[in-house]
């Protein structure tokens, strides 16, 4: 096969398409390794969506978010009743704050209805995380 060179003249009249899709950074926090490694494979996988960091303590969320500036912060409410939930509010605070998406092991309406007030955009809960996440970012990112 022979190599055909299309004079410059040309090409300009059939430009290439360039299309640059957003990718959207989501962070995440979560006090469990096994789990925090998990939703970064999960993540990395799923088209339109990067991963802007992880940390393993709640407690560096606020500085995960400054650092890394993610459009997304998946948020382990973690096991000490009321810390996640200080959390949610203190990342909200943010001047650059991301959606939050704030995980639990114990999905009720009691806990949603927590998460809702201290200002997470929604609650997954990890039991039915691909589901979960999956329909959150649908919703905060309708196409």
């Amino acid at each position: 096969m022979r190599n055909i060179l299309i004079p410059p003249v040309r090409r300009a009249l059939y430009p290439r398409r360039v299309t640059l899709e957003r990718i959207r950074r989501i962070a995440i926090a979560d006090d469990s390794p096994a789990f925090v490694a998990a939703a970064a494979d999960y993540i990395t996988s799923l088209p339109g969506y990067g991963l802007a960091g992880t940390v393993q303590a709640v407690s560096q969320a606020v500085t995960l978010v400054e650092n890394a500036l993610p459009d997304v912060l998946l948020l382990g409410l973690g096991l000490s009743p009321g810390r996640g939930l200080d959390m949610v509010r203190r990342v909200k605070a943010c001047p650059s704050a991301p959606a939050v998406v704030a995980m639990t092991l114990f999905h009720t309406p009691e806990a949603a209805a927590q998460a809702t007030r201290a200002g997470a955009d929604a609650l997954v809960g990890k039991e039915a995380f691909i589901a979960g996440l999956t329909d959150a970012l649908a919703r905060l990112f309708p196409a």
